[in-house]
């Protein structure tokens, strides 16, 4: 049962969902953040801060140096950054370097997330087998969660999805040829496998996968998902995903709430 965990990366998309999710199920959270670089992330971050408000259960630090507190953490996470930054980056492997060696010494289960995106560019893919190499060479027992990629609300501001949803004149279909899932059903789904995992452990999540167009007001979405999974992966298929559809809708709630910050 888990009743204090620390979490780096609660700045990256499924890192502070995570956290709002091990709240809402009454865990202490500690919160170790990095400050975006990019101004519309960077409000966007302060934007969840002030929606959790001072909850005792919740603890955010900027960097970590260690407390007392880690004494009592039950888990440790670290969530990959998902802004592909140099800066970043290299702060994240600092930071994965500081929360492997926790685990190490608190002898707690470690959990490391990412997720997989056909676009990711060199340094983003190096940075995750360096990540992953290092996991493998430091620790005997860890979870690994491989995502596909995200969506939904506060969904970053990279994304292929996010940047068409933003667009006032639609002309044209958005293909996406990748597996995508709705950031709650990552976040329900991690939460229940939390508490499975086995040494070395390496989880693939995925939606039901097939081919369709979906169109909400003036846009339509061609979905074409293959298979980004890597081979030795266990692939867990998630029942009764939120529908594409569904999961588009909230999104684009969540723009035209935050039309105002989104915009440059």
């Amino acid at each position: 049962m888990l009743n204090h965990v620390i979490v780096y990366g609660i700045h990256s998309y499924v890192g502070f969902a995570l956290c709002e999710r091990f709240i809402n199920e009454g865990i202490e959270v500690v919160g170790i953040y990095s400050t975006p670089t990019n101004p519309i992330s960077k409000n966007l971050l302060h934007e969840r801060f002030m929606m959790v408000g001072r909850n005792a259960l919740f603890n955010k630090i900027e960097g970590y140096e260690g407390t007392e507190a880690e004494k009592s953490a039950d888990m440790i996470i670290h969530c990959c950054d998902d802004v592909g930054e140099a800066s970043s980056v290299e702060k994240d492997r600092k930071q994965l370097v500081i929360s492997v060696d926790l685990a190490k010494k608190l002898k707690k289960p470690f959990v490391f997330i990412t997720y997989k995106n056909k676009s990711h560019d060199r340094l983003r893919k190096e940075h995750i087998e360096f990540c992953e190499q290092y996991l493998s060479s430091h620790l005997d027992h860890y979870t690994i969660f491989h995502l596909p990629v995200l969506f939904g609300p506060f969904q970053p501001i990279t994304e292929e999805i996010h940047q068409f949803l933003m667009k006032d004149q639609r002309e044209v279909v958005l293909n996406i040829n990748e597996p995508i899932l709705f950031i709650e059903d990552a976040v329900d789904t991690i939460w229940e496998l939390l508490g499975l995992s086995e040494q070395r452990k390496i989880y693939a999540l995925q939606g039901e996968m097939k081919q369709e167009r979906v169109s909400l007001a003036s846009m339509e979405i061609q979905l074409n998902p293959g298979n980004s999974w890597n081979e030795g992966d266990d692939i867990y298929l998630i029942k009764n995903p939120i529908s594409v559809e569904k999961g588009l809708k909230a999104q684009l709630e969540f723009i035209k709430k935050y039309r105002e910050i989104l915009s440059p």
